[in-house]
């Protein structure tokens, strides 16, 4: 069910980039981004030393994300996405600033 989710918002989103659907204006907050419970769970898939098969349903919480509108659903999704990537770029500056040369 999660994957059936994430691929019907992927081809929405799809449909919205060559303007075959309408753009959705959904306001919502997600996570804050001091928020550590997502800190460590970023951190923890930086860490593995072999491949997480899924790690967006990892670090996405399946009680609000089952809530939400479909649009909401959506926006939460790439709101989670954006701060991962915010969080990693971040944390590979922190470590390369501390050991890289």
């Amino acid at each position: 069910m999660k994957n059936d989710v994430l691929k019907i918002i992927a081809q929405k989103a799809k449909r919205r980039l060559i303007g075959k659907e309408a753009v959705s204006n959904a306001k919502i907050k997600v996570i804050s981004n001091e928020d550590e419970d997502f800190k460590s769970k970023v951190e923890f898939l930086l860490s593995q030393e072999s491949v997480v098969s899924n790690p967006v349903h990892f670090l996405i919480d399946d009680k609000i994300l089952n809530n939400m509108a479909e649009n909401q659903r959506e926006k939460y999704l790439l709101d989670t996405l954006d701060k991962y990537n915010n969080l990693r770029s971040k944390l590979d500056t922190a470590v390369c600033g501390k050991y890289c040369m």
